[in-house]
């Protein structure tokens, strides 16, 4: 009698815990049908705002008099790591830069090309077929929550987007929510709170798939977190076992 009960109690578990088991499909991202559209998503390029520390390196055939502006070459590079301000140039609260020579720039809203192109039109008075290379010195975006590697991580190239953050961070556990991802954006002393879901086809093409410096991202947990069952065929087949025992042991 009491084995019964055990059993009857298994059972019962068993029944009520399959609503709450994670499968294949809570694990997936942007889902579609086998015979959808490709989806076109056009890439977003980031636009510099105030308080972007910029590095600025100027190639040239001519003997460099400019030398301020390779000084990253030069300079020892685990005291530029641990202090990037000495060695970049800050957008300022007004949207300029302020460059040696150079004078001031408007910075803000450009993208890092366009003002790559602006800033070698006033090099050429200077050097001889400059080249430009510019670089976002403090780009760094924080992964928390249900990620296996939490954690803030530099960024080299400003398109970037939430997927890739994920992958810096080691991907989402089981357990992470994927219709639910929560960014927090500090715009201007404005902190922005939205979220996104990572399971819809249309999600390449949401203008806030695309990260932007001191972004914190936060994978909250499923609401059914009690235990991880990755494919369906094993939860049922727990299902059948439990009640093929019970009968067996009701039947004797």
């Amino acid at each position: 009698m009491q084995i019964k009960k055990r059993f009857s109690f298994l059972l019962l578990l068993s029944i009520f815990s399959l609503p709450s088991c994670i499968t294949l499909h809570d694990l997936e991202y942007i889902y579609s049908k086998e015979n959808s559209n490709t989806v076109t998503a056009e890439k977003t390029q980031y636009r510099l705002k105030t308080g972007d520390l910029l590095s600025v390196q100027i190639s040239t055939t001519t003997e460099q008099q400019h030398d301020f502006f390779n000084k990253e070459q030069t300079a020892n590079s685990q005291l530029m790591i641990q202090n990037p301000y000495l060695y970049g140039y800050l957008i300022k609260s007004d949207g300029f830069l302020e460059l040696p020579s150079f004078g001031r720039i408007k910075a803000e809203g450009f993208t890092l090309q366009e003002l790559e192109n602006i800033i070698h039109q006033i090099a050429i008075s200077y050097f001889e077929q400059p080249v430009i290379k510019l670089n976002i010195i403090n780009f760094d975006i924080s992964v928390l929550g249900e990620v296996n590697n939490p954690g803030t991580f530099k960024i080299v190239d400003p398109s970037v987007n939430i997927l890739y953050a994920l992958s810096l961070a080691g991907d989402m556990t089981q357990f992470g929510n994927r219709k639910k991802v929560k960014i927090i954006r500090n715009n201007k002393n404005i902190n922005r709170i939205f979220y996104i879901d990572l399971t819809q086809e249309d999600v390449l093409n949401n203008e806030d798939f695309m990260l932007q410096p001191h972004d914190i991202i936060y994978v909250a947990p499923l609401e059914k977190k009690f235990y991880a069952i990755k494919d369906i065929s094993n939860a049922v087949s727990l299902l059948l076992s439990t009640v093929t025992i019970y009968l067996l042991i009701n039947n004797q």
